[in-house]
């Protein structure tokens, strides 16, 4: 025999029920890395189109480490090529 409803109207939730529902989920725009809900189709901050839905937390940084070792590759490109061409004189 199951439980009456009357005696499940006085639970009150759990702090986990309320952590849970209380705030939306966070992601971040791929292009500014603004914090966006996940809901979201516009970015609030710069107004880019979030298709997808907002990026989670994990790749915001990505971004710069791929521009920082996109860098690293141009500068060692131009070291080496400076060194043959000193090489060749």
């Amino acid at each position: 025999m199951g439980t009456p409803n009357n005696e499940l109207e006085g639970e009150d939730p759990t702090d986990e029920d309320i952590r849970r529902f209380s705030a939306p989920v966070v992601g971040r725009c791929p292009d500014c890395g603004a914090a966006v809900i996940e809901e979201a189709e516009i970015c609030p901050k710069c107004h880019a189109f979030l298709w997808d839905g907002p990026a989670r937390r994990e790749s915001a940084p990505r971004k710069g480490v791929r521009i920082v070792a996109i860098v690293l590759v141009v500068i060692v490109a131009g070291s080496l090529t400076g060194l043959l061409a000193l090489m060749m004189r």
